[in-house]
């Protein structure tokens, strides 16, 4: 075996091992068996590592002193140097690692003399298997002693700065203000140096430096040296170059100084000597101290100079620290103000600076004890009763769609204001989100001070609201929940006022409810008809029923109107009325209708498949304002259209007034699209709702249905009569088609028959059929 064994590799540990930094190791061993058993035990071990070996002094020293290891693996006898040396070795390379002894050839009582002798640890070559745990165990302790060493390191660095600033506290009187401070140190250096003036300089905003402070002169009643405040220095402008880079300028002699500027300025000034010494801490320039001698010619010690330069390092700490100090009061209260800020968003809506839903229900919760408690104690005559009113904006999504969300938050802005100013002192009035407002009103006598708030809040809320230009009228509906003994939570009190609002919202809004338990059963009954509406599609539940629709000059019928009904499996048949409106809440109306469609398009193409008689009749289907949002909406059509094999022309697409005027220019682009595929657009309750003569010319309509609330009325109201009359005439003349809804008389026919009315439909004719009865009809 040769004397020197030089190799270098290197093992990749486990997965584990391998997201870990690979060890350095430096072996001292002579037999590349006991090296290969080494690495291999490493290897094992699932170390990761990199290694060097040598096993001569020479070498080993070269090692040390140009690589850096995490730990030394050394064998005890070598050919030409032993362990002890190699330790020695170790230590003279100031490397501070884990020295690992590795042998077989020395007894255990030897190596536990060489442990120490400060040797980490030891592990004998017949036992290698503990090599792993040792080596585990000796880098824990080199981390954990290498750490205690930087921790001592960093106190000892941090008391020997306590003590400079110790010592300028004791210097200077122990005063703590930086002003006390700098006064001080001026006056101390005045009287240890025996010197004319002591001058400490600082930049101002502008970064010029101007003396902002000067001894105090006991023999100077007339305050002399305070004149000096705030001037500028010309010795410290000429040599601001030098000072900004931390250098002191001593000038002993006058004469010496090489700058013809400078040596003017000291004689007009009758400075004969001075000192000039930068404020200068951690490469931050503060300023500095300008010591004059006027009276004679002075040579500086290096004893006072560097005293100078002491003093001013600590005043120039003592600066920073204030700077660090009101900094972190600055943040300190930046802070506080955050955390305020914090505090007050957690219970606030950010929009409108109201209480938010948690702050609302905290104070519903304690005046919801409040009368808890006084109930206990007094059951009877009981004043301290309180209400909650629930608000809702209508039509604010109109707004909202049509002048842009910005807008709507202003409206938000200006309504929350306009709520304020109708509370009484002690009532709450928070937002909940959206457009939904609550108001909390405590210490109530009576019912008619709720009312008179409610009235309070509609009065201003009539006044119209300027936005960007916009004139907009708004309008709320407000429900009422009274407080009483039944309440033991207070999400209930606003759960009931929330269902006597949406009762305002069904009786037409802009008004107010009181809420009564029956709301509370008819709320819990619409959200067990939601949850089983959800799953009536799925169960084929819903039923399509066709109603004829009449000519009334041939008495032929011209085509259907396709109406859907739910038939509940224990309610029975379920009219529309009260579950389409439910099934557009709960966004369950396009699957509806698309349903329907779907139904009433196969349905007519298999009529026009079997009887001759249905080959030109036509159906009519309804479809939700809501669908006049989706781009897909023709396409779907289309899609239907395709897949029943019903030609575009035999379809009618009902919709609303209120569709063409919210909606207009996304209904514009949809009815031009039916229009050019050949399906004709009916007006639905033409005259219940926004009747305007211009949408009848601007979109591409073809037939107007008059509503049935008109048609019952006509025997009754001869009004009714007369607006029956125009809606024909209108039709006539813009060459559309004017069909009654809602026939149920033989009057009401014979009427609409002598004004020339195009066709109608209703239970006097016919009332909605299943298929088969329509099938019977048509053979």
């Amino acid at each position: 075996m040769s004397n020197v064994i030089s190799e270098f590799g290197e093992f990749a540990g486990s997965t584990e091992q391998r997201s870990q930094r690979s060890l350095h190791i430096l072996m001292i061993e002579d037999v590349e068996a006991d090296v290969e058993l080494i690495l291999l035990t490493l290897e094992s071990a699932n170390i990761s590592f990199t290694y060097d070996v040598t096993a001569t002094l020479v070498e080993c020293q070269k090692y040390l002193h140009s690589a850096t290891y995490d730990v030394v693996l050394s064998d005890y006898r070598l050919p030409s140097f032993n362990g002890l040396q190699a330790f020695k070795l170790l230590k003279a390379s100031g490397q501070d690692i884990p020295f690992i002894l590795i042998t077989g050839s020395l007894g255990e009582e030897a190596a536990v003399e060489c442990i120490k002798a400060g040797m980490t640890d030891y592990v004998l070559k017949d036992r290698l298997f503990r090599l792993p745990s040792v080596l585990e165990r000796a880098l824990q302790e080199f981390t954990l002693r290498r750490q205690q060493k930087e921790a001592i390191a960093k106190i000892e660095q941090q008391a020997w700065r306590e003590t400079i600033i110790n010592r300028i506290v004791q210097a200077m009187r122990e005063t703590l203000v930086l002003e006390d401070v700098l006064q001080t140190t001026a006056n101390l250096l005045h009287e240890a140096l025996q010197a004319t003036y002591c001058l400490i300089l600082q930049p101002n905003s502008d970064q010029q430096i101007l003396v902002s402070y000067v001894n105090n002169e006991n023999n100077d009643p007339n305050n002399n040296n305070k004149k000096m405040l705030g001037l500028p220095c010309d010795f410290f402008t000429n040599y601001h170059a030098d000072l900004i880079r931390g250098k002191q300028i001593a000038i002993h002699q006058i004469n010496e100084i090489v700058k013809e500027e400078v040596r003017q300025i000291a004689n007009n000034s009758g400075v004969q000597s001075f000192v000039l010494t930068p404020l200068f801490y951690q490469q931050v320039y503060f300023g500095g101290i300008s010591i004059y001698q006027n009276d004679r010619e002075r040579i500086w010690t290096d004893n006072e100079l560097s005293l100078v330069k002491e003093i001013a390092d600590q005043c120039a700490i003592a600066i920073h620290q204030s700077e660090l100090y009101q900094n972190a009061q600055s943040e300190l209260m930046e802070r506080k103000r955050m955390e305020e800020q914090l505090r007050h968003d957690a219970f606030h809506d950010v929009l409108t600076g109201l209480p938010n839903r948690a702050l609302f229900l905290d104070r519903l919760s304690h005046a919801l004890q409040l009368l808890q408690r006084r109930s206990h104690l007094n059951s009877e005559g009981l004043t301290d009763k309180f209400a909650v009113l629930f608000l809702d904006l209508d039509r604010f999504k109109v707004i909202n769609d049509s002048l842009g969300h910005l807008a709507g938050d202003q409206l938000l802005k200006v309504v929350a204001n306009r709520l304020i100013d109708c509370l009484r002192g002690g009532d709450t009035v928070a937002r909940l989100g959206g457009d939904e407002f609550v108001m909390l009103l405590e210490d109530i006598q009576e019912l008619d001070n709720v009312i008179e708030v409610v009235h309070r809040i509609q009065d201003a809320l009539k006044v119209p609201i300027s936005l960007d230009g916009n004139e907009v009228f708004i309008s709320t509906s407000i429900g009422i929940a009274l407080s009483s003994s039944e309440y033991t939570q207070p999400d209930q009190l606003l759960r009931d006022a929330d269902t006597a609002m949406y009762q305002a919202k069904e009786q037409g809004r802009e008004r107010y409810e009181i809420f009564n338990p029956a709301m509370h059963k008819e709320a819990l009954k619409k959200l067990r008809l939601e949850n089983e509406l959800r799953r009536a599609i799925e169960r084929q539940e819903l039923r399509v029923y066709y109603q004829p629709i009449i000519c009334l000059k041939s008495s032929q019928i011209l085509g259907f109107e396709a109406l859907v009904r739910w038939q509940h499996p224990e309610d029975g048949l379920i009219s529309p009325a009260e579950f389409i409106p439910l099934a557009e809440d709960i966004g369950l109306i396009g699957a509806i209708d698309f349903w329907v469609l779907q139904e009433a398009c196969t349905q007519l193409h298999k009529w026009q498949a079997q009887f001759p008689l249905a080959k030109t009749m036509t159906i009519n289907v309804n479809l939700s304002g809501k669908h006049f949002t989706k781009p897909d909406l023709i396409r779907k059509i289309e899609q239907i259209l395709e897949s029943s094999n019903l030609d575009s022309s035999h379809l009618k697409i009902e919709v609303t007034e209120s569709i063409l005027i919210e909606k207009t220019s996304l209904a514009t682009q949809i009815l031009s699209d039916l229009n050019a595929r050949n399906i004709q657009v009916c007006i639905d309750d033409f005259g219940t709702g926004y009747s305007s003569l211009s949408y009848l010319h601007r979109f591409p309509i073809h037939t107007l249905k008059i509503d049935r609330s008109f048609i019952t009325s006509l025997k009754n109201e001869s009004e009714h009569c007369e607006i029956v009359k125009a809606i024909i005439i209108l039709g006539i003349n813009l060459g559309l088609n004017v069909i009654a809804e809602g026939v149920e008389t033989a009057e009401q026919l014979d009427f609409l028959e002598i004004n020339n009315c195009h066709a109608c439909q209703g239970y006097y004719l016919f009332k909605p059929l299943e298929a088969e009865e329509i099938a019977a009809l048509l053979r």
